[in-house]
């Protein structure tokens, strides 16, 4: 068995696929009432769509957590500091135009070598 994909209830999916664009993500589909988008990993799909109202918290890792918020405060984006966190990473969190956190991850010398592989 293999996720396929995370789908997150959005009430203004042109709103999501600004959001989740200007924070990296390229779209695989575009229709109206869903925004299908490639999270980095060719068998999984992040959708967003007016299909299941309901609240969730997603995490992505990247490479260099430091340059992904600068990047991302050129954007216009209102981000504060990445913070410690569990497995020896850092991270940040921001919220979604429909009120989805999203926690934005990068391993360390810290964290388990599993975890460093995975950027």
């Amino acid at each position: 068995m293999k996720l396929h994909e995370v789908e997150l209830y959005s009430k203004d999916p042109e709103a999501s696929l600004k959001f989740y664009q200007a924070i990296g993500f390229g779209i695989n589909r575009d229709q109206k009432g869903l925004k299908v988008f490639h999270p980095g990993w060719d068998e999984i799909d992040l959708d967003v769509s007016t299909h299941f109202p309901g609240k969730v918290s997603i995490s992505f890792l990247v490479k260099n957590i430091d340059e992904y918020v600068q990047r991302l405060r050129e954007k216009g984006f209102k981000i504060d500091d990445p913070k410690e966190s569990h497995l020896g990473m850092r991270a940040f969190n921001i919220i979604d135009p429909d009120g989805y956190r999203i926690e934005i991850q990068s391993p360390t010398e810290k964290s388990p070598e599993w975890l460093r592989k995975m950027v």
